[in-house]
């Protein structure tokens, strides 16, 4: 049995206030165990896969199983599972604004987010990019290939993608009033590629 990773963990107090203790229980052990098997099916994929897959994507297609398997409806699950992964992108935003209260900080986000891009998404990672650029005061680049996506696909539910692409937009749509989060296309939105662009006002 894999370990219980924290998406799982901090769900089950939101699986109590929708479903009511005897559901929730029923759908956490479902989803734990879906997680397992997720983890040993794909047991041979490099580490620099696991950030993404085992700590974000396969919990997030464990519980949507896990909604469908208790007789959720598919809407419903897809709401559920997208809406979690908005709140724990939220959880985070308290974090990044207080890291952005360190004088000029905000004026390195464009090298920032391209070293970070190269370093935990690109190739190795399952990741594949386009069109890089990085000036003084601007980041861009196509993200053509995501696993967040890739995964979803492949196992039945692409719908619930959007919930990480949500994500990034709570994170880093107010960054700083000086920062401006310029995205406007996503792959899990339909949209065929991430434009990422961050540049500063």
């Amino acid at each position: 049995m894999a370990a219980q990773v924290r998406y799982l963990r901090q769900m089950v107090s939101h699986l109590r206030e929708k479903y009511g203790d005897k559901k929730a229980e029923a759908i956490a052990t479902k989803a734990q165990k879906r997680y397992d098997e997720l983890i040993e099916e794909n047991k041979n994929e490099p580490k620099e896969y696991y950030m993404h897959t085992r700590e974000r994507i396969y919990p997030s297609i464990a519980l949507f199983d896990a909604l469908l398997a208790v007789g959720v409806e598919r809407k419903e699950a897809e709401d559920f599972v997208t809406g979690y992964y908005r709140w724990r992108a939220g959880k985070m935003v308290p974090m990044i604004k207080t890291a952005f209260k360190i004088p000029g900080l905000y004026k390195l986000v464009p090298k920032i987010f391209f070293k970070m891009t190269n370093m935990s998404f690109g190739p190795k990672a399952g990741f594949a990019s386009e069109n890089a650029y990085l000036g003084k005061d601007e980041m861009r680049f196509d993200m053509v290939k995501c696993p967040y996506y890739d995964n979803c696909l492949k196992y039945g539910c692409p719908e619930i993608t959007k919930g990480f692409c949500d994500a990034d937009d709570i994170c880093y749509g107010n960054m700083h009033p000086k920062v401006s989060w310029d995205r406007t296309k996503t792959i899990g939105r339909g949209d065929g590629v991430c434009d990422f662009k961050v540049h500063l006002k």
